[in-house]
């Protein structure tokens, strides 16, 4: 093989190496903090139907950088603000993470429904009402996230 050859098969390996290397990574990552599936559908109004998929990693990262993009200490009132209850609340939203499956919440109104499940290791938000549907999929463990950042 000659010197010309070996470069460019070095660099097609680079090249090819970069987006399977990135699929790799995102599946590891699907596999291990899930997705966070948010689904619209507008039947009665016509409007668009709308279907948004975004790794939980992405999410986690968000809420372990706030506190690095909170400038107006919005972080630091809160905290104050729910005070001596910042445990409590802590505890429950980490305990959603080990609860068995279970409807959490099942509010129906004048045929508006609000539904909120344990499923799995999922948290499901389901609305339902005259315009339409909204599902809302999370995993438990982002509400674990969200509780170290309470305390």
């Amino acid at each position: 093989m000659t010197r010309s050859a070996k470069v460019l098969s070095i660099i097609a390996i680079a090249i090819l190496a970069l987006p399977v290397g990135c699929g790799l990574l995102l599946a590891g990552s699907l596999v291990t903090h899930g997705l966070v599936t948010v689904k619209v559908d507008q039947s009665r109004t016509g409007g668009p139907d709308l279907f948004i998929p975004v790794p939980a990693g992405l999410i986690y990262l968000g809420v372990d950088l706030l506190p690095l993009l909170d400038t107006h200490h919005e972080m630091a009132r809160a905290r104050r603000e729910i005070g001596s209850w910042a445990p409590v609340a802590a505890a429950a939203l980490q305990s959603l993470e080990d609860c068995p499956d279970a409807v959490l919440v099942d509010v129906q109104d004048r045929g508006e429904t609000v539904r909120i499940v344990k499923e799995g290791r999922n948290i499901e938000i389901r609305i339902h009402d005259h315009d339409g549907t909204v599902n809302v999929s999370l995993p438990a463990h982002l509400f674990t996230r969200v509780a170290r950042q309470l305390v």
